[in-house]
Protein backbone atom coordinates (compact mmCIF):
# COMPACT_ATOMS: atom_id res chain seq x y z
CA UNK A 1 0.00 0.00 0.00
CA UNK A 2 1.24 3.48 -0.75
CA UNK A 3 1.89 5.92 2.10
CA UNK A 4 -1.25 7.14 3.82
CA UNK A 5 -2.94 10.33 2.68
CA UNK A 6 -4.07 10.84 6.28
CA UNK A 7 -2.24 13.04 8.72
CA UNK A 8 -0.62 11.22 11.62
CA UNK A 9 -3.40 10.25 13.98
CA UNK A 10 -3.14 10.70 17.74
CA UNK A 11 -5.06 8.66 20.34
CA UNK A 12 -5.39 9.85 23.93
CA UNK A 13 -6.82 7.35 26.40
CA UNK A 14 -7.96 8.32 29.88
CA UNK A 15 -8.12 6.15 32.99
CA UNK A 16 -8.15 6.43 36.79
CA UNK A 17 -5.40 6.05 39.37
CA UNK A 18 -5.84 3.68 42.35
CA UNK A 19 -7.59 6.49 44.28
CA UNK A 20 -10.16 6.97 41.49
CA UNK A 21 -8.65 10.24 40.20
CA UNK A 22 -8.92 10.56 36.42
CA UNK A 23 -5.68 10.72 34.46
CA UNK A 24 -4.18 10.27 31.00
CA UNK A 25 -3.36 6.58 30.52
CA UNK A 26 -1.64 6.94 27.15
CA UNK A 27 -0.98 9.45 24.38
CA UNK A 28 0.26 7.75 21.22
CA UNK A 29 0.25 7.79 17.43
CA UNK A 30 -2.30 5.47 15.83
CA UNK A 31 -0.65 3.09 13.41
CA UNK A 32 -2.60 1.72 10.44
CA UNK A 33 -2.36 -1.99 9.75
CA UNK A 34 -3.14 -3.83 6.55
CA UNK A 35 -6.15 -6.08 6.77
CA UNK A 36 -7.03 -9.37 5.09
CA UNK A 37 -10.49 -7.99 4.22
CA UNK A 38 -9.26 -6.92 0.78
CA UNK A 39 -6.02 -5.64 -0.77
CA UNK A 40 -5.59 -1.88 -0.38
CA UNK A 41 -7.56 -1.54 2.86
CA UNK A 42 -5.85 -0.59 6.10
CA UNK A 43 -7.35 -0.10 9.55
CA UNK A 44 -6.14 1.99 12.48
CA UNK A 45 -7.74 0.54 15.62
CA UNK A 46 -8.87 3.11 18.19
CA UNK A 47 -10.79 0.98 20.74
CA UNK A 48 -12.86 -2.19 21.02
CA UNK A 49 -15.48 -2.99 23.64
CA UNK A 50 -16.01 -6.72 24.03
CA UNK A 51 -17.91 -7.01 27.32
CA UNK A 52 -21.19 -5.44 26.21
CA UNK A 53 -22.61 -1.98 26.70
CA UNK A 54 -22.41 -0.17 28.99
CA UNK A 55 -18.82 -1.29 29.22
CA UNK A 56 -17.10 -2.26 32.45
CA UNK A 57 -13.60 -1.29 31.33
CA UNK A 58 -13.41 2.19 32.88
CA UNK A 59 -10.66 1.31 35.31
CA UNK A 60 -8.69 -1.35 33.48
CA UNK A 61 -5.23 -0.67 32.14
CA UNK A 62 -5.51 -2.96 29.11
CA UNK A 63 -5.41 -1.29 25.70
CA UNK A 64 -8.82 -1.71 24.08
CA UNK A 65 -7.35 -1.20 20.60
CA UNK A 66 -5.41 -4.45 21.00
CA UNK A 67 -8.40 -6.60 21.93
CA UNK A 68 -9.03 -9.45 19.50
CA UNK A 69 -12.47 -9.95 17.98
CA UNK A 70 -13.81 -12.57 15.62
CA UNK A 71 -14.95 -11.07 12.34
CA UNK A 72 -15.30 -7.34 11.76
CA UNK A 73 -17.07 -6.32 14.97
CA UNK A 74 -17.38 -7.57 18.57
CA UNK A 75 -20.50 -9.66 19.18
CA UNK A 76 -21.61 -7.64 22.25
CA UNK A 77 -19.78 -4.36 22.10
CA UNK A 78 -18.41 -1.65 19.86
CA UNK A 79 -15.51 -1.17 17.48
CA UNK A 80 -13.99 2.24 16.79
CA UNK A 81 -11.41 2.42 14.01
CA UNK A 82 -10.11 4.42 11.07
CA UNK A 83 -10.37 2.64 7.71
CA UNK A 84 -8.33 3.81 4.73
CA UNK A 85 -8.87 2.68 1.14
CA UNK A 86 -6.01 2.96 -1.33
CA UNK A 87 -6.79 4.40 -4.79
CA UNK A 88 -8.43 1.77 -6.98
CA UNK A 89 -9.55 -0.34 -4.00
CA UNK A 90 -13.18 -1.37 -3.76
CA UNK A 91 -14.35 -3.05 -0.56
CA UNK A 92 -16.23 -6.31 -0.85
CA UNK A 93 -20.00 -5.98 -0.58
CA UNK A 94 -20.63 -6.48 3.14
CA UNK A 95 -22.73 -5.73 6.19
CA UNK A 96 -21.95 -5.75 9.89
CA UNK A 97 -24.11 -6.58 12.89
CA UNK A 98 -23.06 -3.28 14.47
CA UNK A 99 -24.23 0.29 14.18
CA UNK A 100 -21.39 1.95 12.25
CA UNK A 101 -20.77 5.69 12.33
CA UNK A 102 -18.51 6.73 9.45
CA UNK A 103 -16.92 10.18 9.06
CA UNK A 104 -14.95 11.20 5.98
CA UNK A 105 -11.48 12.30 7.08
CA UNK A 106 -9.73 12.69 3.72
CA UNK A 107 -10.24 12.13 0.01
CA UNK A 108 -13.53 11.20 -1.59
CA UNK A 109 -15.62 8.03 -1.34
CA UNK A 110 -18.74 6.67 -2.95
CA UNK A 111 -21.09 4.56 -0.85
CA UNK A 112 -22.92 1.96 -2.96
CA UNK A 113 -25.98 0.37 -1.36
CA UNK A 114 -27.59 -2.99 -2.14
CA UNK A 115 -30.32 -1.26 -4.19
CA UNK A 116 -27.61 0.15 -6.50
CA UNK A 117 -27.87 3.73 -5.26
CA UNK A 118 -24.61 5.67 -5.02
CA UNK A 119 -23.93 8.50 -2.58
CA UNK A 120 -20.75 10.60 -2.80
CA UNK A 121 -18.91 11.63 0.35
CA UNK A 122 -16.71 14.52 -0.76
CA UNK A 123 -16.59 17.03 2.09
CA UNK A 124 -14.42 16.40 5.15
CA UNK A 125 -16.84 15.56 7.95
CA UNK A 126 -19.51 13.96 5.73
CA UNK A 127 -20.99 11.14 7.78
CA UNK A 128 -22.94 7.92 7.33
CA UNK A 129 -24.80 6.02 10.05
CA UNK A 130 -24.88 2.44 8.75
CA UNK A 131 -27.56 0.30 10.37
CA UNK A 132 -26.57 -3.13 9.08
CA UNK A 133 -27.20 -2.44 5.39
CA UNK A 134 -25.38 -4.35 2.65
CA UNK A 135 -22.91 -1.90 1.06
CA UNK A 136 -19.51 -1.28 -0.44
CA UNK A 137 -17.11 1.67 -0.60
CA UNK A 138 -15.26 3.02 -3.66
CA UNK A 139 -12.56 5.71 -3.28
CA UNK A 140 -12.50 8.41 -6.00
CA UNK A 141 -9.15 9.55 -7.43
CA UNK A 142 -7.33 9.87 -4.08
CA UNK A 143 -7.53 7.42 -1.24
CA UNK A 144 -10.46 7.82 1.10
CA UNK A 145 -10.66 7.33 4.81
CA UNK A 146 -13.59 7.00 7.18
CA UNK A 147 -13.43 6.84 10.95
Amino acid sequence: MSPSDLPLLRRIVTSHDPKGISKIESDDQVISETTPIAPGISIAPIWKITDGLPTGNNNTSDDGAKRQVEGLVPANGANVQITELAPGTITPNHRTSSLDCNFLLAGELVLVMEDGSETALNQIGDSVVMKGGMHLWIPRQRSGAVG
